[in-house]
């Protein structure tokens, strides 16, 4: 198939793979950006208190949240190079958010830190509401590499691999 060709074929849409993105990305903004974002901020917000410790966690809760949501954002696009940024995005901003919430429960624990009305540890309020950041990541995750595995991809890529060989095995022009 010739690129004028390919470019012309429609693309088939999957309503499942539609609800899927607009779920993810939903749960994205709610769980994935809301989340880490306040809980950075507050801890940047009372940093004379905290220390610079918890400030830096709270940094990086928030660039946390940031990289999430970017790779929720371009698994949306059915193109190789964003699904590609979009798992690692995503993939690395979990890795980073789970590691920050470690590190917030273990200082929230070794300080003794309680609610002050049920006296119950704040750790386990850290950790229900930064852990549904999971489902979108993976989701995220998910998607892209489904995107990255599509028919439509796998053709172009095939399509553009045969022409780079055709003008590699093109004949030379005349000398004279």
């Amino acid at each position: 198939m010739n690129a004028k060709k390919m470019k012309k074929m429609p693309r088939k849409r999957s309503p499942i793979m539609t609800a899927a993105k607009a779920v993810m990305l939903v749960l994205s903004f709610v769980f994935s950006c809301a989340m880490p974002v306040l809980a950075g901020s507050g801890l940047l917000y009372n940093r004379e208190s905290y220390g610079e410790d918890l400030a830096k966690t709270g940094i990086f809760m928030i660039i946390s949240a940031i990289l999430m949501t970017a790779g929720a954002v371009l698994c949306l696009f059915r193109k190789n190079l964003p699904n590609i940024l979009a798992v690692l995005l995503s993939a690395g901003g979990l890795v980073l958010c789970l590691a920050m919430l470690k590190t917030l429960t273990d200082h929230a624990d070794a300080s003794g830190w309680t609610d002050k009305y049920t006296l119950s540890p704040v750790s386990g309020m850290y950790a229900a509401r930064i852990l549904p950041c999971i489902l979108p990541a993976a989701m995220a995750v998910i998607i892209a590499a489904v995107q990255l595995c599509s028919y439509d991809l796998r053709e172009q890529r095939r399509a553009k691999k045969a022409r780079k060989l055709a003008e590699k095995n093109a004949p030379a022009p005349p000398i004279v």
